[in-house]
């Protein structure tokens, strides 16, 4: 089964959120768990995956070798490509 870790942002970024998004989010990445590549979507351009939670979206990375995923970031789906993604 593949791991997760998380950086320091995105621990903050999950702090921020109320109660019941942040658990609907660790939800979603805990499915993601299971099935991986079915449950996470390349993002177009970047070495990141996004994963849907509603109107949320967790970037990650994924270390297919050692399966593991790193959520990088949390956020709204309307600001967090623009505020975590490098221009």
């Amino acid at each position: 089964m593949t791991t997760v870790g998380f950086t320091e942002t995105a621990l903050e970024h999950l702090e921020g959120l109320e109660d019941h998004v942040a658990d609907r989010v660790l939800n979603k990445i805990e499915e993601a768990t299971e099935w991986t590549e079915h449950r996470i979507e390349r993002l177009s351009g970047y070495p990141y995956y996004k994963l849907r939670a509603g109107d949320y979206r967790v970037i990650l990375t994924w270390d297919r070798e050692g399966d593991r995923l790193i959520v990088e970031a949390v956020g709204h789906r309307r600001n967090v490509y623009d505020r975590h993604l490098p221009p």
